[in-house]
């Protein structure tokens, strides 16, 4: 009898509720925080570091239409797809009535 894994990219969880990928992404944001604070009117700091958490919040939230991905990455799968200019649609082509008596006698 042999064991199977059932998840092979189990992430890695630094407590019950805060995973490692989660955790770096808050500390980014906050790291750009601190980078841009420069550029944010003095009275308004506070307002913007709240700011920033709260995004970096949303974007490690699971996602509402795919519980599977989190936020960025559903965002980033709907800039790939935007950023993919081939798409393929149906052109109505019109049949004038002999083409569609051939198309009737070949089937």
């Amino acid at each position: 009898m042999y064991i199977m894994l059932k998840d092979l990219e189990t992430p890695f969880k630094i407590n019950k509720f805060i995973y490692a990928l989660d955790l770096f992404i808050l500390v980014g944001f906050a790291g750009l925080g601190v980078v841009l604070q420069g550029m944010v009117f003095s009275k308004l700091q506070i307002v913007f570091f709240v700011f920033n958490f709260l995004v970096g919040c949303f974007l490690t939230a699971p996602s509402f239409a795919n519980p599977q991905k989190r936020n960025f990455q559903s965002l980033f799968l709907l800039l790939r797809k935007t950023q993919n200019k081939t798409v393929y649609h149906s052109v109505p082509v019109e049949y004038s009535r002999s083409d569609a008596m051939d198309f009737r006698e070949r089937s």
